[in-house]
């Protein structure tokens, strides 16, 4: 049977490295904090940023939305913030939280 395959996992076949990201949630992750606006205070991943994402600059754990605007522009706080809900499946861009 497959039971002691290392590739087996909850009757699927994954690759090791691919088991990390499907186990884990974009609220373990290290790219998703909390963006602070006028009224409200919205997660996002900041994955899709050059700076971050690339890890020149350490992530923080809340930045304010103003800030975003400045690097990315509009296009790009709206794209930081498509990727909000914690809860949801890790992508491909995953990294634990140190």
């Amino acid at each position: 049977m497959m039971e002691g395959n290392k590739l087996w996992w909850s009757r699927r076949l994954m690759l090791p490295e691919m088991r990390e990201k499907a186990v884990h949630t974009c609220s373990d992750c290290r790219y998703l904090v909390r963006i602070q606006g006028r009224e409200e205070v919205r997660w996002g991943c900041m994955a899709g940023l050059p700076k971050y994402g690339m890890l020149e600059r350490r992530v923080p754990p809340e930045i304010h939305a103003l800030d975003i605007l400045k690097m990315a522009g509009r296009e790009g706080l709206q794209a930081v913030l498509a990727c909000s809900h914690p809860d949801n499946p890790a992508c491909g861009l995953f990294r634990p939280r140190i």
